[in-house]
């Protein structure tokens, strides 16, 4: 398996509640296998959600029609990420993710 490089800043209590986790459970060999997991648990549960979906959707469909992306690629991407979303639910699912992409745009 190939390995990328990933630089992450923590706030120094959360890094040492990382550090403490794993010497006091022993259930990680250190904190890089954490931060791994931690990733790849979000990564899951990100992509059982419809609104996750349907963005992505949305952005691959903009890709296609700019020409940026291979439309071989892209059909395969969407038949992928269609069955994740329940047509029914799409337009909703649409809806809700970008009020809380707005909302989030505008706590910062």
């Amino acid at each position: 398996m190939e390995y990328a490089n990933v630089s992450v800043r923590f706030p120094r209590d959360l890094d040492t509640e990382i550090e403490q986790l794993v010497a006091e459970t022993g259930l990680y060999t250190n904190k890089s296998e954490f931060v791994k997991e931690a990733c790849r648990r979000r990564l899951t549960e990100l992509q059982r959600e419809p609104g996750v979906a349907a963005l992505r959707l949305e952005r691959l469909l903009e890709r296609a029609d700019a020409g940026t992306a291979d439309h071989e690629a892209v059909d395969s991407r969407l038949s992928e990420l269609a069955a994740a979303v329940d047509d029914d639910e799409l337009q909703s699912a649409v809806t809700a993710a970008r009020e809380e992409t707005a909302e989030r745009l505008l706590d910062e």
